[in-house]
């Protein structure tokens, strides 16, 4: 019977992350694929132009996360009749934490750069927040679920629609600031019917403000909350870094070079999707082995460890097969005029820790499961201070080499802080 039910535990897994793996590679076959065109018509300079709205925003947008949803479905797990309460609650405090975020967006563009263009540019993408904050929240339902398969058809309809708008303004060759806008359109068209969704098939869907419980769960994810702040100052710092810092000669100019690192650190955010998919549907069953006690427990998460690591080995080999295929065909000097040949020495450097990526994820997820997320802050905040600060003195000497290798050796020390503790309380 245990065989047949951690059969039954993976094939859930499997059918849930397949139906996210599919939308997101149609939706990042869209955005690759703009990318390309962006960087074919516009140049790196243009498509590093396009990088920073699209970072900027990111770094806010998934700080409006706040690891409400982990905590949520936490607390759902326990108790599955409190499932629309708990998710009107989120949807109030989501749409609020998101109107401050753009907020500090805007202040936070209007500071680092004094280019009229991008702070008009920074201005249109910052509303993404909002989008990107209810969707997330929307996500909730289909996660607890196990229904993942909704959320990817209204996922790939919005992305539809970015790439119609999309197509049509660069063919018209119009600002790269109304071509990311699309990115808005398309987001707030997928709120619309993930939230439809939810009312027709599964709860009411309404904001609610409760003051107690809307106080406990910023108390419980805060944690979390400054975890994935930290977190995206590891992912975000070095390509905002590289448009403001002095770079060596031979690099170009600042938007030039984050073109050059922004285009294969766009591959490699695409492969990060596996582990954060194979994570978002292993998480509610990890939930329930935990409740069937200690032994269970353990011996589900070491079957996920092992997983986890098999397909990051398996991905990075892929990986390199993939570089090694552009390099003989010389893809990129050939219909890139040679702006991004760099970019592959950058992708070589990236997937060096791919496998890192795929070992941290379960093992920060075992700490909100142990309920001890207090201490995933502190080691997102090192590893922030030590990515800001490499990046900060290597940049103007190494330009975005550096960047590469900091991307994953920040990651490393984060598991490395995860793994010892774990060890130290007992828990693996």
């Amino acid at each position: 019977m245990n065989t047949i039910r951690l059969s039954d535990s993976f094939k859930k897994v499997a059918s849930n992350t397949f139906y996210q793996l599919i939308s997101k590679v149609i939706t990042m076959t869209i955005t690759f694929g703009l990318s390309i065109l962006i960087s074919i018509r516009y140049g790196s300079e243009g498509y590093g132009y396009f990088s920073i709205l699209q970072s900027l925003p990111a770094l806010f947008y998934i700080i409006a996360d706040f690891g409400l949803n982990a905590i949520s479905a936490r607390e759902i797990s326990k108790n599955v009749k409190k499932t629309e309460e708990i998710f009107s609650n989120i949807l109030f405090l989501r749409l609020i934490i998101s109107i401050l975020g753009v907020i500090f967006c805007l202040i936070l563009s209007n500071f680092l750069y004094s280019d009229e263009k991008i702070r008009f540019g920074l201005a249109l993408a910052s509303i993404i927040i909002i989008s990107q904050s209810l969707i997330m929240t929307s996500n909730l339902i289909f996660q607890i679920k196990l229904k993942y398969d909704l959320s990817s058809i209204s996922n790939i309809i919005g992305y539809i629609f970015i790439l119609i708008g999309s197509l049509f303004l660069i063919e018209k060759n119009i600002d790269l600031a109304y071509v990311n806008f699309m990115y808005v359109v398309g987001g707030f068209i997928t709120v619309v019917i993930n939230l439809f969704i939810i009312y027709k098939k599964f709860i009411k869907v309404n904001f609610n403000f409760e003051k107690t419980y809307i106080k406990y769960l910023v108390l419980e994810s805060w944690p979390l909350g400054l975890m994935f702040l930290f977190s995206q100052i590891n992912f975000r710092a070095d390509s905002i870094l590289l448009s403001l810092l002095r770079l060596p000669e031979n690099f170009g100019s600042n938007l030039q070079a984050v073109g050059v690192y922004s285009f294969p650190y766009k591959i490699f955010e695409v492969i990060l999707v596996v582990p954060t998919f194979m994570m978002n549907s292993t998480y509610p069953i990890i939930l329930e082995k935990f409740q069937q006690g200690e032994a269970v427990f353990r011996s589900f998460f070491k079957k996920t460890i092992s997983l986890f690591f098999i397909i990051g080995l398996t991905i990075t080999a892929l990986g390199y097969l993939g570089i090694y295929f552009l390099e003989s065909y010389q893809v990129l000097q050939r219909y890139f005029n040679g702006d991004f040949v760099n970019s592959l020495n950058i992708l070589k450097i990236l997937f060096l820790g791919l496998v890192v990526f795929f070992l941290s994820q379960p093992f920060s997820w075992l700490f909100v499961i142990k309920e001890k997320q207090k201490y995933l802050p502190i080691f997102y905040f090192f590893a922030s201070v030590f990515n800001f600060s490499l990046n900060y003195f290597l940049i103007p000497i190494y330009g975005y080499y550096a960047s590469g290798f900091i991307t994953w050796i920040s990651e490393l020390l984060i598991l490395i802080m995860l793994y010892f503790t774990a060890k130290h309380k007992n828990w693996i």
